[in-house]
């Protein structure tokens, strides 16, 4: 029998390796964990990422105005410990004050707004998912809210005023001053919800490392904001910080040429004339500094004016809102209207934006107590920027990993997958070090999205990521957030409708979010797919002392192995324990498509009679998933026994998790 190598990614055992062979004896392995508690399994582990968009991905009931009854009862049996809201991508383009009061009232968003050059454009759609639908589903679920604020098309006044909307309690008497948290508490109790939303983690942008989510750091730099002449990485001329110190300290950056759009729209056809009088056109990125601008109608410059009834009705001329960037043309009267088809585009300067630090000063300034954290993921150049100078309170990681490639085996594809939770972990601790390094202090990293790479899945299943290996993943995930002591994680995407032909649609934005949900729905009728059923088992540990486990390749020998990225061994073998009151739970899952593992355990119990119940998550393959046909093909069935001692064996089935539920 080859070795089987313990994997060490921090100070702990906590996960195992057992290699894949072709011997026909079983492979054994020893699980022995330890009484002394390393840590806390935080609930917030046991998240979800949910987007506004689409009626909340089909879970939200229109007629009814609520989050359908079977979506909610779903999410409360997969952990529910937090909710991120507005999605990733879909937060950089969403203006959350449209999106609050009456629904007749509310304004259009974008689901997800311009990334850049070459990126998505998007046109609008209803705010029918807005922050008080959040807030109202936090309290159904009992959860926390994560909300990532618009940093790429929005303002830290806007920030730091939801920041009161979702957080401050109600005053006593009426405060008529919006720069006060008290005011906007008002406007959401006048919206009927007097009671604050519990919301601790807040988001300045989604990903912003991402040269697609730039936002107005996409253009050529004109200028930085305040702080950054105190910094030597931000000093103009510096290669190789220039987006991050514009994320730290804001600026201007300029555009040329660039496409226009109107109101919360944003598609290609947006920024054509439709030949109509007085039409209304925005640039993508306000506002606009004064006398910087020229708009091109058909690539021929026009004049801006300050009042378009000046005007004389064949003149062509513009006046431009420098605060909201809007442009407006004449009807024939005062101005000419561009001709039909015109394509209207503009060349600006773009700001003064404000930079983190001033998101940071504006948010705490409303509510002093929540975590606001960057997130430029593993880039730590912010970090190198601000040092110890500036604070932040936490720092975002996304947890994905470049898919395998698609042409593998399902089976090959399943075991080069499960080696990404651990390059996962060492980039988390890196984060770590590096938070810990620059600031002088101990920063927490948060994952607020993780999940398998939502494309290519493997050629033999487009439905790959909905799929068992999809569970087996998201144990793997949770096992090292858990060991890293992460307090947040949250699975990217709570709910959508594979199954309508989205898949096959070519519709990139959709096919971003239906290939990987913890629910599946078809209609009104929801059901959960196996990384929500792996969640809601690993989610019975919330709130308990997390325990230590080693792991090895015989019991007899006592002396784990480690493994490193790269070798031959796949990352088969995942355990996890915790003390949960008077019950000790250990999960353990077999990744392996088609070989069972025995294992020996040793846990820290006395040497009576103890009752174990054992919940086993499983399905006929590795790339089996629910359907609306088939909703419990893969699902958890319980078994009961009776045991003595501190020793217990039991076989994991291929491609199974088990967590068992131990009372002396």
């Amino acid at each position: 029998m080859k070795a089987l190598r313990a994997l060490c990614a921090s100070a702990f055992f906590f996960a195992a390796v057992v290699p894949t062979t072709a011997a026909s004896s079983q492979t054994v392995v020893g699980v022995v964990v330890g009484a002394s508690p390393v840590g806390v399994v935080h609930r917030g582990l046991f998240g979800v990422d949910l987007f506004w968009a689409q009626d909340a991905e089909g879970a939200f009931d229109v007629k009814a105005h609520e989050f359908y009854p079977g979506f909610v009862r779903e999410l409360r049996q997969l952990g529910r410990g937090a909710v991120r809201y507005p999605g990733g991508t879909t937060s950089d383009s969403f203006q959350w004050g449209r999106a609050v009061g009456p629904l007749a009232r509310r304004g259009p968003n974008e689901p997800y707004g311009v990334l850049g050059p070459g990126g998505i454009v998007d046109g609008p759609e209803p705010s029918v998912v807005g922050p008080d639908e959040l807030g109202t589903l936090l309290g159904e679920l009992g959860a926390q809210g994560t909300i990532t604020a618009n940093f790429a098309t929005g303002t830290a006044q806007e920030a730091a005023d939801w920041v009161a909307y979702m957080t401050a309690p109600l005053p006593r008497s009426p405060v008529r001053d919006p720069r006060l948290p008290g005011y906007w508490a008002g406007l959401r109790a006048k919206h009927g919800h007097p009671a604050p939303y519990d919301v601790p983690y807040w988001e300045v942008g989604n990903e912003q490392f991402a040269p697609a989510q730039f936002g107005w750091r996409s253009g050529s730099l004109v200028a930085y904001g305040p702080g950054a002449s105190g910094s030597q990485l931000c000093q103009p001329g510096s290669a190789g910080h220039v987006q991050s110190c514009l994320y730290t300290f804001g600026g201007t950056t300029a555009f040329s040429r660039q496409p226009v759009g109107r109101y919360a729209d944003e598609l290609p056809s947006a920024s054509y004339s439709t030949g109509a009088p007085s039409q209304a056109f925005f640039v993508y990125y306000p506002p606009v500094v004064a006398s910087s601008a020229t708009v091109y109608v058909s690539g021929v410059p026009w004049r801006e004016v300050p009042r378009l009834p000046a005007a004389g009705p064949d003149a062509h001329v513009y006046s431009l809102g420098s605060a909201t960037g809007e442009i407006r043309f004449g009807g024939g009267e005062h101005g000419a209207a561009p001709p039909r088809d015109a394509r209207i585009t503009v060349s600006y300067e773009s700001g003064p934006h404000n930079g983190f630090v001033e998101f940071y000063d504006a948010m705490k300034a409303m509510n002093p107590d929540v975590q606001v954290c960057e997130s430029e993921g593993l880039d730590v150049s912010f970090m190198q920027i601000v040092g110890a100078q500036y604070p932040y309170d936490c720092v975002v990681m996304h947890g994905y990993m470049p898919a395998p490639s698609p042409g593998l085996g399902l089976g090959t594809y399943e075991e080069d997958l499960l080696s990404a939770p651990v390059a996962e972990a060492w980039y988390l601790v890196n984060l770590q070090e590096a938070g810990r390094y620059y600031s002088g202090r101990n920063v927490p990293v948060v994952v607020t999205e993780y999940g398998q790479p939502v494309a290519p899945p493997p050629a033999g299943d487009p439905y790959w990521n909905l799929s068992m290996g999809e569970a087996l993943l998201t144990m793997a995930q949770l096992t090292e957030w858990a060991y890293h002591g992460v307090t947040l994680a949250e699975k990217q995407v709570a709910v959508s409708d594979p199954f309508d032909g989205v898949l096959r649609s070519g519709d990139a934005a959709e096919a971003l979010s239906a290939t990987n949900a913890v629910i599946a729905h078809a209609g009104p009728r929801f059901f959960a797919e196996p990384s929500g059923l792996a969640m809601g088992l690993l989610s019975e540990m919330a709130g308990g002392q997390l325990l230590p486990v080693t792991l090895y390749s015989d019991p007899s020998i006592g002396v784990p192995t480690p493994t490193f990225m790269g070798s031959q061994y796949a990352t088969e073998v995942w355990a996890i324990a915790a003390q949960v009151g008077p019950r000790l739970m250990v999960a353990l899952e077999n990744a392996s498509p088609t070989e069972a593992v025995t294992a020996e355990l040793s846990l820290p119990v006395g040497p009576g009679r103890h009752s174990v119940v054992a919940y086993t998550l499983d399905g006929p393959a590795v790339a089996s998933y629910n359907s609306p046909a088939h909703p419990r093909t893969v699902r958890v069935t319980e078994s009961r026994e009776v045991a003595s001692g501190s020793g217990i064996t039991l076989t994991l089935g291929p491609h199974s998790i088990v967590l068992l539920a131990v009372v002396e």
